[in-house]
């Protein structure tokens, strides 16, 4: 956030239900010194291009500081994937990883037990839609949210008055751990998560913000992976009409992803190796980012070079050999996904080992890419190669 600015609270409900404990809310929000951002008010950032569910979801992104969810008996309106637009803003604000406070109508928590024993059973006098319970049985699962229950806007505003002080204090506690280091840690490269990570540098700090980053770089890679998986490009197509280009295109094509496999083994292997340091030195927080963020660019250039294909025009006897080619980087793209998700699950539960008491454990995080199925591309090439060469 630009400096001179008053954090936003963002406030994500049903509106119809909730009017008054909304407007309560905002009220108290204003009293905080804080921006409050709700929907329903004209100081509400609108874009004429965008629809309802687009401005709202813009607006957690680009003005959400601290979000509050506060869940009814109403589910609201619900999008084409069947999620409500309370649901869409409250993961719009986890995946920003800004601080969230859940509050939920006291007689649909206490519901909740009820339904999970006979989820075919009629709810509809205590909630509109089921979707309710299915939501809230998302928001109270252990490792999402504190949340609290509510009954009124009294009960909503006495925790807040006490938990956004608590918020304010670990700010300026955050603020002195980054002056007393020297520390500068942009948004748009360290997650809270990670800069968390970095300020209070627990016991293997250095592999906690390597597997963090990596993940949380992945996450934002999520709408380019949509592309990817239903062969999405608004790339202008490219026609070659001539054989002797058409292989040399293919041929560069490999070359290419040779050099971005060989770019991610050395970057594994041998910098995020640097950057840790030796044993008993600590690690340079600079260097882990650096890595994780070529690393993941390395993904991100994988399925830049997979969609290429789909925008080549050629004659319909190359298109059995560019198919097969395509296909060499699912193999890279698939062992970097696992490598995320795998090494963030390996290392805690090494460290789950450790605090256990048991015998030390060596953490290995190289990283080898399988070689992929070559023949038939070869038979293929070979026959190309024989009819015009």
């Amino acid at each position: 956030m630009p400096v001179g600015y008053k954090p936003s609270v963002f406030v994500s409900s049903t509106c119809f239900d909730l009017g008054q404990v909304r407007a309560d809310i905002r009220e108290l929000i204003e009293t905080f010194g804080l921006d409050p951002v709700l929907s329903e008010y004209d100081s509400f950032p609108v874009s004429s291009s965008n629809d309802t569910i687009a401005n709202c979801l813009q607006n957690v992104r680009d003005k959400a500081d601290i979000f509050i969810l506060i869940v009814g008996s109403r589910y609201g309106y619900q999008t084409e994937n069947g999620q409500s637009i309370t649901n869409l803003e409250y993961l719009e604000a986890k995946k920003k990883g800004i601080p969230v406070y859940v509050f939920i109508n006291s007689d649909v928590m206490n519901i909740l037990p009820i339904w999970k024993n006979s989820p075919e059973a009629d709810f509809s006098s205590h909630v509109e839609n089921k979707k309710v319970l299915e939501f809230v049985e998302q928001l109270t699962h252990f490792s999402s949210n504190w949340v609290y229950k509510f009954d009124s806007a009294k009960e909503i505003k006495s925790a807040l008055t006490q938990q956004i002080p608590y918020l304010f204090m670990d700010a300026l506690v955050a603020r002195t751990k980054l002056t007393k280091n020297n520390l500068i840690l942009p948004q748009n490269k360290y997650s809270v998560e990670a800069a968390n990570i970095i300020l209070d540098k627990p016991d293997f700090w250095e592999y906690k913000l390597f597997v963090e980053l990596l993940n949380s770089y992945m996450q934002d890679l999520a709408d380019k992976r949509f592309d990817l998986k239903y062969g999405i490009s608004f790339n202008n197509n490219v026609v070659i009409d001539d054989v002797s280009e058409v292989m040399d295109w293919i041929g560069n094509q490999t070359d290419e992803l040779i050099n971005l496999i060989g770019i991610s083994t050395i970057l594994i292997n041998e910098a995020a190796a640097n950057a840790f340091g030796e044993p008993g030195v600590a690690g340079e927080h600079d260097k882990i980012q650096h890595v994780c963020q070529r690393f993941i660019e390395v993904y991100s250039r994988l399925i830049d070079w997979k969609l290429a294909f789909l925008t080549l025009k050629v004659e319909e006897e190359f298109d059995q050999i560019l198919k097969m080619a395509s296909c060499f980087a699912d193999g890279p793209l698939s062992e970097i996904e696992d490598y995320c998700s795998r090494t963030y699950k390996y290392l805690y539960e090494a460290i789950n080992e450790v605090s256990l008491g048991n015998k030390s454990v060596k953490l290995d995080f190289s990283f080898t890419f399988e070689s992929p199925e070559m023949s038939g591309y070869k038979k293929e090439f070979d026959r190309l190669n024989h009819k015009y060469f």
